[in-house]
């Protein structure tokens, strides 16, 4: 599948403003990019053009914009050697001016997404965007009995129906952004223990590696992605297997007794009982490696750009996969930019495989 990238009208109109700040008080971008500086760290003339530039598809963070605002709130930055003034050092009409300058920044940043792109009527308007209209189910493993809460027992007055699953968050995230892209179609939500013919035969999404796993059992043959279902050896890592029988680790990184960094894949292909249709899988080392793997094509920064890295990348109808870093920020994951290649740990497609 192939994609006509164009940038919205918003990403035009922020990247227009942004120059305009700059040039009415004959900034460098050089010049820009060290008042800027964060915590010693300069911004390069190439970011900023980037910024100002809408066809990059790069947006400035929402803590650059505000900088931003309050360097252009008031002409006294510029009286002397340009500096980014503090914000108790503002007047009240400066802070007035400020807030304005912000606001304005931050609708046009909303209005700009990233980039848009231009599909055919009829094609996949997102990762999770399924044009047949067909039934879609979501799958999750069931956590083991020691390690589900009491709001999973169905006898308990508390009873909660999906609390006994594994990796929740991400189940969230994918069922909100497959309701939002697919509204007149029916989601169903499933253990991957319980899996009937009619939920195998619809969209398949499987969310985490342990419900892969199951999965796996009776697909791994038809979509045969060389990556091991489950951690093998609890070795804290991603492992893919090579042509000739070699493995490849890929592992999670722990900083002071905390993730910092984990590991996720996205895989997808025909669905093994029901070609027409697809299978998906996010898989990761920990729940932060499954979030992440599905935030790459969910979280708002970063969709639309990984999209169209990826898309381009692998022929229709064929089945794929890709292995990413994951950061973990507080616990938190984040998507991780695709086109950036230290982010992109491995990638496999058996188009490629098949001409070897």
């Amino acid at each position: 599948m192939t994609a006509d990238v164009q940038p919205t009208a918003g990403a035009s109109t922020l990247a227009t403003r942004l120059r305009e700040l700059r040039e009415q008080v004959r900034l460098t971008q050089t010049g820009l990019g060290q008042i800027l500086a964060d915590k010693g760290k300069k911004l390069s003339p190439a970011t900023i053009s980037m910024w100002e530039t809408a066809a990059s598809g790069r947006l400035p963070p929402r803590p650059r914009l505000e900088a931003y605002a309050r360097l252009f709130s008031t002409p006294r930055s510029f009286e002397g050697e340009p500096r980014m003034l503090a914000n108790g050092e503002l007047t009240e009409e400066e802070r007035i001016r400020f807030q304005e300058l912000r606001q304005e920044l931050f609708h046009l940043r909303d209005l700009a997404g990233t980039r848009s792109l231009r599909r055919p009527a009829g094609s996949a308007q997102s990762m999770w965007h399924f044009p047949d209209g067909s039934d879609i189910t979501l799958v999750c493993s069931r956590l083991p009995e020691d390690r589900r809460p009491v709001s999973a027992q169905p006898g308990n007055l508390q009873y909660v129906r999906f609390s006994g699953l594994a990796d929740l968050d991400t189940l969230i995230d994918i069922y909100g952004a497959i309701r939002a892209y697919n509204p007149s179609s029916n989601v169903f939500i499933a253990a991957a223990q319980d899996l009937k013919e009619r939920e195998v035969t619809n969209h398949l999404v499987v969310i985490g590696s342990q419900a892969w796993e199951a999965v796996s059992r009776w697909s791994s043959r038809i979509f045969p992605i060389p990556i091991d279902p489950a951690d093998p050896d609890g070795r804290g890592a991603i492992v893919v297997r090579l042509p000739g029988g070699e493995e490849q680790e890929f592992p999670y990184t722990i900083t002071d007794e905390q993730l910092v960094e984990d590991v996720g894949f996205f895989a997808r292909g025909a669905n093994p009982s029901a070609p027409l249709r697809t299978l998906t899988v996010c898989g990761g080392i920990t729940t932060r490696g499954v979030h992440g793997a599905a935030l790459c094509f969910i979280a708002e920064e970063m969709r639309d750009l990984n999209q169209q890295y990826l898309i381009p990348r692998f022929p229709d109808g064929s089945t794929y996969c890709i292995v990413m870093k994951v950061p973990v920020v507080n616990g938190d994951p984040l998507a991780s930019d695709l086109s950036k290649e230290d982010n992109l740990l491995y990638e496999w497609s058996d188009a490629e495989a098949g001409t070897e």
